[in-house]
């Protein structure tokens, strides 16, 4: 499990996945302690029967992001886990694993933000509607072999599908 930074590839869906979050829940459980309001897995390691790059993404709700400077020194001690600099305004990332595996990004997001509602709202319906989820999946292996060695890029280039997909089933 793994990819080094800015790697793309793609590895058939994994039921071990769901375990590799739930060890990873139990840690950030002991981490976050209670400003740990939910932790989903969210992702394509998420969904069932979805490929994926073999990272798991990890949502962690808090009340606000400035909570997070409660617990900052503790994690910058732990050296398997850094905190990634210049990040989205209304996330705060943190990967684990050193910069030639990565195996795990955990988003930290106010729990009542637009992101974290969406994150949790593309997961739902991939795993709800298997048509799009094969559509998403032709999408991400065209992408990873376009862009294999620019992550940034392959992110980006998945924005209009995931925007689509929440904007079409906002209106159901």
């Amino acid at each position: 499990m793994g990819l080094k930074i800015g790697e793309v590839k793609l590895e058939k869906w994994n039921p071990h996945w769901r375990n590799d979050f739930e060890a990873e829940k139990r840690i950030l459980l002991k981490i976050f302690g209670s400003i740990a309001l939910d932790i989903q897995h969210i992702g394509s390691t998420s969904v069932e029967y979805l490929d994926a790059k073999p990272i798991i993404d990890i949502a962690v709700g808090i009340d606000k992001l400035e909570t997070f400077d409660t617990i900052r020194q503790t994690v910058d001690k732990l050296s398997n886990y850094s905190i990634k600099q210049n990040n989205a305004p209304d996330e705060i990332l943190i990967r684990k694993g050193p910069e030639t595996n990565r195996t795990h990004f955990i988003h930290v997001m106010a729990q009542d933000s637009q992101r974290m509602k969406n994150s949790l709202k593309f997961r739902d319906i991939l795993r709800s509607n298997p048509q799009l989820r094969e559509q998403y999946s032709e999408l991400k292996y065209d992408l990873a072999s376009k862009f294999p060695h620019n992550r940034k890029a392959y992110t980006a280039s998945k924005s209009k599908f995931i925007t689509e997909v929440l904007i079409n089933n906002e209106l159901r």
